[in-house]
Parts: C-alpha cells; structure tokens; sequence
C-alpha cells in the first residue's frame, strides 16, 4: 500500500471529525451506538477489504461488537465476533506482557544481558550479548539486522529447534547503532531465551499466564486446532474487487512477534485487562505491577504516524497522543490480514479492529478505530463530502494495483529453457529451501518452507522470474551453465540447485 494513500485517508477523517469535549466514562447512548454503526457500516461501504470485525470496550464491558462482510467469500461464510483472526504483530503486546510476568516472579529479567539466558550465543562484532538486555530486545533498541531467524520464523518455518536458531544469530549482521528500530528481531530472541528459562515453549508460556487466566478460550498460538470453517480467510485488492491468497500460517510459522490468531469477543478480555489493570469480570488475574511495566515507554520513538503523535514504545505498545489524549496503539499485517488494537485509558475506551485484506484493509482498520473514538467524544457524523473523498482516493489505489498488473502482464512469459528446466530443489544453509515445481497446468510454483507462491517470467531473456514468497516481490535469477540450472539468486542470497536422487 502506498504511503500517500495510507496517510491521506486517516488524515482526511480527522479533518471532517474535529475533537469536542470528552464524556465521562459511561456506557454509551443508543444514539451513540447508532452513530458508530452507522459510521462503520459507510467505511466498510467504500469495498477496502471482504470482511471487517470489531469490538469496542468501555470500562468493564463490551459497548459495541459487530461484524461486516464475509470472513470467506468463496464459501459465503459471515464474518462475526467469533470469527478466529490471524492477528500478525499485535501479538507483540502478549509476548511483550508475559516477559513482564516472568520478571515480576523473578525467573526471567528484563534488565538481564542475553548471554545470561543463552550463554555461548554468538553475534556479529560489535555487538554483545553481554549488553543487549532482554528489555532492549523488547523495545526494538538491540542492535541486531534481518536475517534468517525472523524470515524461517514468520515465513517458512523451516529450522530444527531453538538451538538452530539461536546457531543462526550469528548470521545477522548489525545495525549502525541501538536506536528504535522496529522488527520481529528482537521478540524472537527475547522468547528463545524465555523458552530455556521456563522450559517450554512461549506458546505455552502465554497459554498458562495470559490466555487461561483471562478466560481466553479461543485464541492460541498455534492454527491447527481450530477447524478452517471457523477462520477468516485472507484476501488482496484488485482492480475490481478481491482475489483469495493461500492462507500463509501454520503452526511452524506461528512466532512470539506475530503468531496468535483470536476472536473478537477474546480480544475485548484482553481489552478489558488493558484498561483495568488486569482486573477482568471483577477480578485481578493478571499482575497489576506486570501490566504497569508493560504499559511504560522504555524506549522513545517521535513520530507522526496517521494522526497518532507517538512518544515511545512500550513493551508491544506504541504510546502517544491522538487529539490531546494518551492512546496505546498496535497494528498487525500480513499478507490477506490487518489488524488495528488500541485503549485510551483517560477515557477509558479500547478498540480493535480486523480486515481481512492485507493492503487496503490496513487503513480501513485505522479509518473505523479513529472513527469510533470520534463518534464516542461526541464528534459531527462523518459528512458526504469527506466519504466523497474517500472513495476517490480508493480508486486511485485500485487504478494503481491495474497499472502494476497491466505492466506485469505486459511481460512476455516465454523462457529460453523449458519450464521444466528451472523445476528444483535449491537451498542455502543460511537462509533455508526453495523449491519450484510444475502444477498441472504446466505453470511453474515456488515453495519455501510454508510460503507459496505463484511464478510468472520477469524477463526471460535473463533467466529471470518473480514471486511473493514473503509479503512483497521478489526476483529469482536463474544460474545457467549450459542448458543446466544450477543455482538461483533470490534477494541477494544464493540457493545451490540439489542433486535430485
């Protein structure tokens, strides 16, 4: 998605929704629950993703949870508060909140250095594990690149236990400095020393301290026990609608910065906690000292990110001002998902939101969040004219993704070896496997690990193709000796062709 369009849509919202003066914490009117229907029913009208769920909490209770659209076209299936969402990077606050836990019982520490949790890990001079603490991997303040861990993590689920990920660290080159630097990095390293702390895995760890406790019964870490009937299903935009992706997360690929899938009426618990301090149906089931500290900026980031001045980072949190009152903030993507979750605590309101297309859905969840805070400080309606606009912006969008498609499929789609040519098994012991095959239409598919993708020719004369293994797109060039494939290049990193037996 464009940046431009991104942030002109929030920003035009804001611009036909001036702030007026706060309520008190209350519940709301039915004149204000008509408002936000009726609010969110028109963005959802301007087609920017198939499906849209959302919830919203005052105080102690659910004061609005409704769904929009279909959360599987193909099948015609509805989306509603008990549709299980994949939630991608808003995992990072429950990953963030049970580190907090663990250092409040004193077996896992936020201020401990790496090398005390994963004595012998090696990184890339200069950087330490002696001085990069659990805090700083948390914050995104660590220091540590890209690299193969967080891509076999979220993408492939291609490794053999922790202790070949924490082999891999040494892959990752370092970043010029510690500054903010936001990434799943950090939270992957954080949960594979938590995972040799506690014993088990951080899927179990927030299982036992923050899903059971709140009561949160369908939401988890892994995919596989939730039957297929009963998830959102993930889409693109096109130049007229939505086309299906494959669902791209299995249990492998689940990872502590962006693995959780939930529902609605799950997330108004964890909602609920947000905003009382880990109290929930009248109870303190989680630690209110934990909450706190995992409700701190341990980290500063200045920003202006749509409407949203941001202060700092929590720990899984973005903490700023959005028109004079404090606002937590997080939002998660992936390919065919986006998800928005915030809570203001002055005004004790929390809020989130799913869609259920990775591209335009990223703003139509921020455009409803920010709506509903509006709508709930008593805000005028969202006008035509602003609706208007909107729309136009969106068709731009849409002009923008034909224009892509059209240039793409402008590209002749002839090779000078045959397809079957290029079929093979190639791997990189850094970065892992990829593998392209024949369908039975004769086309070529790649494959890396639990990633798919579709191929089409980049430009044939140079033995090149492209996929979207990893959320964007990626060239292959094809090493040629001969008539003979022997090895292909995919974002500077060089896949060695294998031998088939």
């Amino acid at each position: 998605m464009s940046r431009r369009f991104a942030s002109s849509l929030p920003s035009l919202l804001m611009t036909a929704l001036a702030a007026t003066p706060v309520l008190s914490a209350q519940q709301i009117t039915s004149a204000q629950r008509s408002l936000i229907d009726s609010t969110v029913a028109r963005l959802f009208d301007l087609k920017l993703a198939p499906g849209l769920g959302i919830v919203v909490v005052r105080d102690t209770q659910i004061v609005y949870v409704k769904g929009f659209g279909l959360a599987d076209v193909e099948a015609g299936r509805p989306f509603t508060p008990q549709t299980v969402f994949y939630v991608a990077s808003t995992t990072k606050a429950f990953t963030g909140l049970a580190a907090a836990i663990l250092d409040a019982q004193g077996s896992f520490r936020l201020d401990a250095p790496l090398s005390r949790y994963l004595p012998g890990v090696k990184l890339r001079a200069p950087l330490n594990p002696d001085s990069i603490t659990i805090r700083s991997l948390l914050t995104h303040t660590h220091g540590i690149g890209e690299g193969p861990v967080p891509m076999r993590l979220a993408y492939t689920g291609e490794y053999r236990g922790n202790d070949h990920l924490i082999e891999l660290l040494a892959e990752h080159q370092p970043l010029p400095s510690r500054a903010y630097r936001y990434s799943n990095t950090g939270y992957n390293v954080a949960t594979l020393a938590m995972d040799r702390v506690t014993g088990e895995s951080w899927k179990a760890t927030l299982d036992r301290l923050i899903f059971k406790p709140l009561g949160m019964r369908n939401t988890g870490a892994n995919v596989s026990p939730f039957p297929v009937n009963r998830l959102a299903m993930p889409y693109r935009s096109t130049p007229d609608g939505f086309e299906r992706l494959p669902y791209g997360k299995v249990d492998a690929n689940m990872q502590s910065a962006g693995g959780l899938v939930t529902t609605l009426e799950d997330e108004a618990r964890w909602l609920e906690a947000q905003l009382n301090q880990g109290r929930v149906d009248g109870r303190q089931v989680l630690p209110a000292a934990a909450v706190r500290v995992a409700q701190t900026i341990h980290a500063r980031n200045e920003q202006t990110v749509r409407g949203v001045q941001v202060a700092g980072y929590a720990l899984g949190w973005n903490v700023g001002q959005y028109k004079g009152d404090t606002l937590f903030t997080h939002g998660g993507g992936f390919p065919g998902f986006a998800t928005h979750i915030s809570f203001m605590p002055g005004r004790r309101i929390a809020i989130v939101t799913m869609a259920n297309s990775g591209d335009l859905g990223s703003t139509l969840t921020e455009l409803v969040a920010q709506a509903v805070y509006d709508a709930l400080a008593g805000s005028p309606p969202l006008s035509g004219d602003s609706l208007t606009a909107l729309r136009g912006l969106a068709a731009q969008q849409r002009a923008g993704i034909k224009a892509d498609r059209d240039r793409r499929a402008a590209r002749p789609q002839t090779t000078p070896l045959p397809f079957t040519a290029y079929a093979g098994r190639y791997e990189n012991p850094v970065m892992g496997s990829l593998e392209l095959t024949l369908n039975a239409e004769g086309k070529l598919e790649a494959r890396a690990g639990a990633a798919w993708s579709a191929v089409e020719v980049f430009d044939g004369t140079r033995h090149q193709l492209r996929v979207e293994l990893f959320g964007g797109g990626s060239v292959l060039t094809m090493e040629v000796e001969g008539e003979r494939v022997v090895a292909v290049g995919m974002n500077g990193v060089r896949y060695q062709r294998v031998r088939q037996q």
